[in-house]
């Protein structure tokens, strides 16, 4: 191979690599390169770099071009090192959360009847052939062991109350001050019983309940809220919107027909009694799962792992280059927020929108709020239209000294990111009630600004 040879090759593995990611953002433009901090993250840095390496290997001297081939392979392969790394060290943290078990936690797990993995309403409802609201599974299985991850530790797990949702049963002994919706981040992923969100809540002094269960969306959650709400009359609800992946969770519900008739202004959203055979079908699921293994196979077929990988994308995530999908117009979601405040406003109810911020726009040096607040954008927006107040989480975490503290390895919550964000909601419900500090608020005696109070369910 000749001087020449050897430049232009050299300058062609990193540079078309380099040009992979303009490929790939142009065949998806409308989720990569629609918008210009996008734009210039994934079509013209890269291709500008890529072409000007190609370049160098066609035109500069065989000297030259060799010298940058060499560097700039070598830089790649460094890259990919680091990349790998710390792929491995996700690997565990992947495993954890997709439940992988010990031959001895498994066996416990087959020999219990009344332990179930961790499930996605929308997965069970599709695996059970649900085609009406009224008789969908919107809730999770009542008196059961739940797994949310494990864990150096063992099994992490909660039994649910007599709806199915995170709540010590007696929580319903008393008028609920506030229901919280959402999906993991309410039910409490990986976090142990008394150190989730609503846990950390109740500790402040108002009765909460958790109605939220991984994988949920903002339509799920109008739904559980149209079977809950009126049988609960708490006085707060409070919808938790996560940044991270509500917006594409919100665009799966849409696609579903049943789910859809929760916009309608006259929907039947059911009981617990006409969901029982849909129940009865989703556990009989749950417990052919539960005998399944989670492999390390797993990783590449129920995860991105292989695509991130070549996507260099823990790499990137630490420097603050991971920008998100841009996120399409979805006016569904403010008929969403509209019917939510409707139903709560039925029985003498506020309604809140709670905005989390993903734990992407607190990582690296090169971090930026920008190609995240689009969605902010369009998500508060849609909430100022309804006259529906917000609970912005994303400047209270911003000013912290340091934010990622209040992430977990998996994204979701710290224990300490719970009891910070609990004390905002305390904070909220006190400013909307009386103005006064949080716990002469919650403490307060009920006066004639309370509901009357609820029969005990």
């Amino acid at each position: 191979m000749t001087k020449r040879h050897l430049g232009l090759v050299a300058c062609a593995v990193p540079g078309l690599y380099l040009l992979l990611s303009p490929v790939y953002a142009l065949l998806h433009y409308q989720l990569f390169a629609a918008e210009p901090p996008h734009f210039i993250r994934y079509v013209l840095i890269p291709g500008v770099l890529g072409a000007a390496v190609i370049a160098i290997g066609l035109l500069a001297k065989p000297r030259i071009s060799v010298l940058v081939g060499i560097c700039a392979s070598s830089m790649l392969l460094g890259l990919f090192l680091f990349e790998a790394m710390h792929t491995v060290s996700v690997v565990s943290v992947r495993l954890e959360m997709l439940g992988q078990l010990s031959e001895a936690q498994a066996e416990t797990l087959r020999r219990n009847k009344n332990i179930v993995p961790g499930f996605t309403l929308r997965s069970l409802n599709r695996l059970s052939g649900t085609d009406e609201l009224p008789e969908a599974l919107l809730s999770g299985f009542p008196a059961t062991q739940v797994v949310l991850c494990t864990s150096k530790d063992g099994i992490v797990s909660y039994t649910a109350d007599r709806y199915g949702f995170n709540n010590p049963d007696d929580v319903y002994s008393r008028r609920l001050d506030l229901m919280l919706l959402g999906d993991s981040f309410v039910e409490g992923f990986c976090l142990p019983p008394g150190e989730d969100l609503a846990s950390s809540v109740r500790a402040g002094g108002a009765t909460t309940a958790s109605i939220g269960i991984r994988g949920n969306g903002p339509l799920v959650e109008l739904a559980m809220l149209g079977r809950f709400g009126e049988l609960l009359r708490p006085r707060h609800v409070m919808m938790v919107f996560v940044e991270g992946n509500d917006w594409e969770n919100l665009e799966r519900e849409l696609a579903v027909p049943w789910l859809r008739q929760a916009l309608s202004p006259d929907a039947n959203f059911g009981l617990q009694s006409t969901a029982q055979a849909t129940m009865r079908e989703a556990r009989s699921i749950l417990a052919e799962r539960k005998n399944a293994p989670v492999t390390s196979v797993d990783l590449l077929t129920r995860t991105s792992l292989l695509r991130n990988f070549v996507a260099l994308q823990q790499t990137l995530a630490r420097l603050g280059l991971v920008y998100p999908k841009i996120a399409g117009d979805r006016p569904e979601f403010r008929k969403i927020l509209h019917r939510a405040k409707e139903l709560a406003k039925g029985w003498g109810g506020t309604f809140t929108l709670v905005y989390v911020p993903r734990m992407d726009r607190f990582i690296g040096p090169f971090s930026s709020d920008r190609p995240f607040d689009p969605l902010r954008r369009r998500v508060l927006d849609a909430a100022a239209a309804e006259g529906i107040p917000v609970l912005d989480l994303h400047e209270a975490i911003r000013a912290q000294p340091d934010p990622i503290l209040l992430y977990a390895p998996d994204a979701h919550f710290s224990r300490a990111g719970a009891k910070f964000v609990a004390k905002e909601i305390l904070r909220s419900i006190a400013v909307k009630e009386t103005g006064l500090p949080i716990t002469a608020a919650i403490k307060r005696p009920c006066g004639e600004a309370c509901l009357p109070p609820m029969a005990t369910p």
